[in-house]
């Protein structure tokens, strides 16, 4: 190998381990970025739902070549035309009644049912209002803190003109002392200085309003401030002193207000205040202390503001909206099944209000003739047509329930109307959902698709056409023997047909479970079957740090519901 070929060996090699290094480096920066993820106890987000592997839907009666006659309360028969045994054609005469049916008993029919759909389109409007609704969300809000606090040169006057109803007011040190100097050139309309020394206080003096003594007898000890103290001046002073027509006195009388304020700052909060009342009209200087009302704009301060909670969104919790959707949409649904049974009143009401006269509307032999009076009182049929029939009843399964039942399966049923149950066998389960699933689902789930399915009941059984019936059937679920619990569909993720959440693993580092579903609960719970237990913890499914290997952080709900 010549040097040429061993130099480009040699170039190549270094390249490429260069380049590991900064893509491993790329690798570590990236991963030191990523937070952890919140990962949560499945027993905070899941449910036992209490069933016993039943699910029920509801569906209406259709008689397959069979005929049965029922009388109402203004029905009464004239004549029946036919015996038990006879085979009748299809529009022979059956029977004849007299009827007193009446517009009014119409209109009674056509006011419930638009009342019911009144209903109907009030509760659609009331469920789209929730799904609009955001849970209510409490975030506690920690204001800034950052005031600054500046202090003064004092005494230092902060206004007033010095009368009995505008007194001066000055920002005042509790080391500062009252001094008859001080005294002197408040009264002369002179704002001056205080000495710093250590001192009392005006109002812890021996001076009261009683004895009438001057401020310089009281305090005979107390020197006056410096010269070079009493010729400095605030930013404060200086603009009273282009305005002394705004802080004067008579040079005689003064009324003055001292404030102390935290920090000696003037956007301090007052600590205490005291009013002195200076008279030397007499000659001598005296002070009298009076009781002091700060105004408002004295008072003011800046303070820290305290920590307050912002609340946000509705009044109701996320899971008391999902109760309220839930709860409204199975509204919705028993609407929309009563407003079928209202339609099909309307229609045997219209039906009834013709000429008086039934006929076969089918090919067969007539299997019952009974009494009229005691048909109706027991709610039985006056006649009943055959021809080798049944009754058809069509329900739904919920998507989630595809492959627990099976055809062959046996159902119980039970009427709405006259309360009589039998049984059932499922003969046809569609392949394809349908499209009017809220004529079935009993659970007013609208977030899964339905599947139709048939059940055949044998011509003994006492229903009717168009009865309402509920359908009963079980869920023949095979799994590993543990229990099954409800998890909120929001942990749930769902990818060409296969279901999975993120779990927390023993290593602490999250990674994708698959696991196995069964039926909805409220149309915001799913079965689990198996691959997860109410002991495990997972996380929120989305985001930009979720992923298999994230590391994990125990937190609790209220965490995940934070804003």
């Amino acid at each position: 190998m010549n040097k040429t070929v061993k130099r480009i060996l040699c170039l190549f090699l270094i390249t490429a381990i260069i380049c590991g290094a900064v893509w491993g480096g790329l690798i570590l920066i990236r991963n030191a970025q990523k937070k952890p993820v919140n990962v949560y106890p499945v027993s905070a987000f899941s449910d036992s739902g209490d069933y016993t592997g039943s699910s029920q839907t509801y569906g209406t009666v259709t008689m397959n070549h069979m005929q049965k006659v029922l009388l109402t309360e203004t029905q009464t028969v004239k004549k029946i035309h036919v015996k038990e045994g006879q085979t009748v054609k299809k529009g022979d005469k059956l029977l004849s009644y007299d009827t007193t049916l009446t517009d009014i008993d119409l209109e009674k029919a056509r006011i419930e049912l638009d009342k019911l759909k009144l209903q109907k389109t009030t509760a659609e409007n009331d469920l789209a209002k929730y799904k609009k609704m955001k849970p209510h969300s409490s975030v506690l809000i920690t204001p800034s803190s950052d005031i600054t606090y500046t202090p003064q040169k004092t005494p230092m006057l902060l206004g007033g003109s010095g009368t009995e109803d505008d007194p001066f007011y000055y920002l005042w040190s509790e080391d500062d002392i009252l001094t008859e100097s001080l005294q002197n050139r408040i009264l002369s309309g002179s704002q001056g200085g205080g000495t710093s020394s250590t001192g009392v206080k005006p109002a812890e003096s021996s001076q009261t309003a009683e004895n009438g003594e001057s401020a310089a007898e009281s305090t005979p000890a107390q020197a006056d401030s410096s010269p070079a103290e009493s010729s400095q001046t605030t930013p404060s002073q200086a603009a009273s002193d282009e305005k002394p027509e705004s802080n004067s006195s008579s040079g005689k009388e003064a009324w003055v207000v001292f404030i102390v304020r935290e920090n000696n700052a003037l956007n301090g909060k007052v600590t205490d205040s005291w009013g002195v009342h200076l008279n030397k009209s007499s000659g001598s200087l005296q002070m009298q202390f009076f009781q002091t009302d700060l105004p408002d704009h004295i008072q003011q301060y800046d303070s820290v503001p305290e920590p307050y909670y912002q609340e946000s969104g509705s009044d109701y919790t996320a899971s008391e909206l999902a109760q309220m959707k839930s709860e409204k949409a199975q509204e919705i649904s028993d609407l929309e099944v009563s407003i079928k049974i209202a339609e099909l009143d309307l229609k045997q009401k219209e039906k009834e209000n013709n000429d008086g006269t039934v006929v076969s509307e089918i090919d067969g032999t007539v299997k019952a003739v009974r009494d009229p009076d005691k048909a109706f009182k027991n709610n039985e049929p006056v006649l009943e047509i055959s021809a080798g029939g049944g009754y058809y009843i069509d329900g739904a399964l919920s998507e989630m329930e595809l492959g627990t039942v099976q055809t062959g399966q046996m159902v119980q049923v039970s009427s709405w109307t006259t309360g009589v149950s039998c049984e059932g066998e499922i003969v046809e389960i569609s392949d394809y959902p349908t499209t009017n699933a809220s004529s079935y689902s009993s659970d007013g789930n609208t977030n899964v698709s339905y599947y139709p399915f048939r059940v055949f009941v044998d011509e003994s059984a006492n229903l009717m056409e168009n009865d309402a019936v509920d359908i009963t059937y079980s869920n023949q679920i095979v799994t590993d023997g543990t229990s099954s619990f409800y998890l909120e569909n929001s942990f749930i993720r769902t990818e060409k047909g296969k279901s999975w959440v993120y779990i927390r693993g023993e290593d602490g580092l999250l990674r994708q479970q698959a696991v196995q579903t069964g039926k909805d609960l409220y149309g915001c719970y799913t079965e689990v079957l198996n691959g997860l237990t109410t002991e495990d913890y997972i996380a929120f499914p989305y985001g930009k740090d979720v992923s298999d290997g994230a590391q994990t952080s125990e937190a609790t709900p209220d965490q995940l519901y934070e804003y």
